[in-house]
């Protein structure tokens, strides 16, 4: 059996971490995008992400792509809103 490290470009295997990344990614969009549902954006960051590895395996950065996924998702919540960018 193959032994895997715990770690994974900033995402670990340990739940608990997954969760502090995930109030790091609504802290980002709560920065950036005031008024926005940041929860929203972060789980609808997270299926970004999850989509992204079933098409195409492994991914670089996951954390990265998360938190850039979740900006995205708040972005078109806020358009989708009518407010102004």
């Amino acid at each position: 059996m193959t032994q895997t490290k715990s770690r994974t470009y900033g995402l670990a295997s340990n739940p608990s971490e997954w969760a502090a990344h995930r109030r790091a990614v609504v802290f980002s969009v709560r920065r950036m995008f005031p008024g926005v549902d940041a929860e929203r954006a972060a789980t609808e960051g997270l299926g970004e992400l999850c989509r992204q590895i079933v098409v195409h395996g492994a991914v670089d950065r996951p954390a990265v792509v998360w938190c850039e996924a979740a900006i995205a998702a708040a972005a078109r919540l806020r358009a989708g809103a009518g407010s102004p960018a």
